[in-house]
């Protein structure tokens, strides 16, 4: 099973996320759950990114929230950040 660490910023953005929109708690927790099971899962739309992302990855909770995550060893990943499209992968 896979484990996951977080980062500060990614726990503050899903508090705001979860408190927003409680019904999200229930979808991130089932769909944390299937990558932790298998990352492959083709449920949860898992891609590596690219461009100014190369090396992280990204999972489908909902239509427009993800997760972007990096992988730290084999079974270790760190989840960086939870938002919508436009904020997990705007250009800073």
């Amino acid at each position: 099973m896979i484990k996951i660490r977080y980062t500060g910023q990614y726990q503050k953005l899903h508090a705001k996320y979860i408190e927003l929109i409680p019904d999200l708690r229930k979808e991130v927790d089932k769909r944390v759950i299937w990558f932790q099971k298998n990352p492959d899962d083709t449920r949860l739309d898992n891609h590596p990114l690219t461009k100014r992302l190369k090396g992280k990855w990204a999972f489908s909770i909902t239509d427009d929230i993800r997760i972007v995550y990096e992988w730290r060893n084999k079974t270790t990943v760190r989840f960086l950040i939870i938002g919508p499209h436009d904020l997990v992968y705007r250009k800073n």
